[in-house]
């Protein structure tokens, strides 16, 4: 199977036959997505092809051809910036059901809208980055989270060379219509909600009222982007620039089936593969020396591991320490070589995850439900509790209860029994044997994810805007795709044929009296 996927890989590249001038925009401060984005990359570069990236993340390690500007003079890095507080103790009307989900997830929007737009303001007069974009290439690859600022930047400098999103997640609200695919909120869940794609009425509302104020801010944030560049550069844009693919860190036996398009390609898990990495010492020794296996406890990149309160990190340790497996427990404030708690509870800085949940002993993980992270479990066959905290988190963990390999943990409500119960279902045989299979279907595939989107970007760079992988119901006006200018014609119809009947009712009445 190894020579059989290098063989189409070198018939691929033969089919390319040069080495593509490839720009790679990545204007996210957030480290987690610049993670799913850098693996592609390399991989084109090793290919042969001459790769340009601007980053908040630049690599510490690069192939001969790769070459970055740095943007991390522009914005804050988004690494352990989240109180978790917050989140643990909501007050006031935030415990309203129905109301506290909607205006939660609203706000995480207007915030990270508000960062996006503070970036998009500076990367305007960045000018290491406006050369690079006045430069020639035969595609640009940017990430797609909320705005089009880069789009719009593209336009004004004139760039025809066509554009590959990555999207670091599953499917966002506004991904479908730009493709062109069906994005119905009666099953398609909204990417910050904790619904399933199977909703109850009550749901299906919460998700249609999420959904539309979330496009809604989206289109209102695409309008001070281009009125900011317009007036910068003083010219008028077009809004012709768009996607000819977008990339999603996605695959429907964790995230559900969605309606997609042909430029909607799925490549969840392209951040890992099969190599397994050196462990540190300490972590492989805590490892080594367990008797009845590890539990690994993470709460992300994002989150600051020693915000939460004492009285939860009181229910966890006290939770923890009744348990014959050792727990691994990601904690910013841990010595070089972790602080150890107790007789099983290792505290570290940083976990190598990938790594660590590939090993035999390591059982479960008890996580955050950020998308990298359940990958990794889902890679590696680790059934999970996940205790989700913002963004995406709700709709992964939901995602993965309905797919049988997790359970679900409120963070402002769970104590200790619920805590113990979870941990005891995730070590039950039947939901380790499940995870087990749901890994072996996840690796199911014709070929790797990143195997799947160099081929893909390949082909975008061999053909182009010749071969669009849109719908055609991207480019109609609403009014069309909605049917109702037919919906406005039948109507006339209908009402005139009514009125001539009545017409001719009332006038053969007459004639007959």
């Amino acid at each position: 199977m190894f020579h059989k996927l290098n063989f189409l890989f070198l018939f691929n590249f033969l089919q390319v036959g040069y080495s593509a001038r490839i720009l790679g925009l990545f204007t996210n401060s957030i480290l987690s997505h610049q993670l799913s984005y850098d693996p592609h990359m390399i991989a084109l570069a090793e290919r042969g092809h001459n790769v340009t990236v601007a980053t908040f993340f630049p690599l510490k390690t690069k192939p001969a051809n790769y070459h970055e500007v740095s943007l991390q003079s522009l914005a804050n890095l988004r690494v352990e910036v989240f109180h978790i507080g917050r989140y643990e103790q909501p007050v006031g009307i935030m415990r309203v059901p129905f109301v506290s989900s909607v205006l939660d997830q609203v706000n995480q929007f207007e915030y990270m809208a508000g960062v996006e737009f503070d970036i998009c303001k500076k990367l305007v007069r960045y000018t290491p980055f406006t050369d690079l974009i006045n430069n020639e290439y035969d595609v640009v690859i940017t990430g797609h989270f909320i705005g089009d600022c880069v789009l719009k930047l593209l336009e004004v400098h004139n760039v025809t060379a066509p554009v590959i999103g990555m999207c670091s997640s599953t499917i966002l609200p506004w991904t479908n219509k730009i493709m062109g695919a069906e994005n119905n909120p009666s099953f398609i869940p909204v990417i910050t909600s904790s619904f399933s794609n199977k909703m109850a009425f009550i749901q299906r509302l919460e998700n249609t009222i999420t959904h539309f104020l979330m496009t809604t801010m989206r289109q209102r944030l695409m309008v001070k982007e281009k009125n900011m560049i317009e007036k910068y550069y003083g010219q008028k844009l077009k809004n012709h620039k768009n996607y000819n693919l977008i990339l999603l860190n996605s695959h429907h036996v964790l995230n559900g089936v969605r309606p997609v398009v042909p430029g909607l390609i799925e490549i969840g898990g392209i951040h890992v593969n099969s190599t397994k990495n050196k462990l540190p010492q300490h972590i492989e020794r805590f490892i080594d020396e367990s008797d009845h296996g590890v539990i690994v406890f993470s709460l992300g990149a994002q989150t600051k591991s020693t915000s939460l309160s004492g009285r939860k990190q009181n229910i966890l340790i006290n939770v923890f320490s009744k348990l014959k497996q050792r727990i691994i427990w990601k904690y910013a404030e841990s010595a070089e070589e972790g602080t150890l708690i107790g007789n099983n509870i290792l505290r570290v800085k940083w976990i190598p995850q990938k790594d660590v949940l590939r090993h035999d002993k390591v059982k479960a993980v008890i996580c955050h439900g950020g998308n990298l992270g359940m990958i990794e479990s889902i890679f590696a066959g680790k059934p999970m509790v996940v205790i989700p905290i913002l963004a995406d988190q709700r709709l992964n963990a939901v995602a993965a209860k309905e797919a049988g390999v997790a359970e679900v943990l409120s963070l402002p409500d769970f104590d200790e029994e619920d805590l113990e119960k979870a941990i005891e279902n995730v070590l039950s045989q039947g939901m380790q044997e499940k995870a087990k299979e749901v890994s072996q279907v996840w690796h199911d595939r014709e070929n790797s994810p990143l195997h799947t989107a160099v081929y893909w970007t390949e082909r975008v760079i061999r053909w182009g805007h010749k071969s669009p992988l849109h719908s055609p119901s991207r480019d109609m006006p609403l009014y069309q795709y909605l049917l109702l200018d037919v919906l406005a014609f039948i109507v006339l119809f209908v009402s005139i044929l009514i009125f001539c009947l009545v017409f001719m009712s009332k006038w053969i009445f007459l004639k007959v009296k």
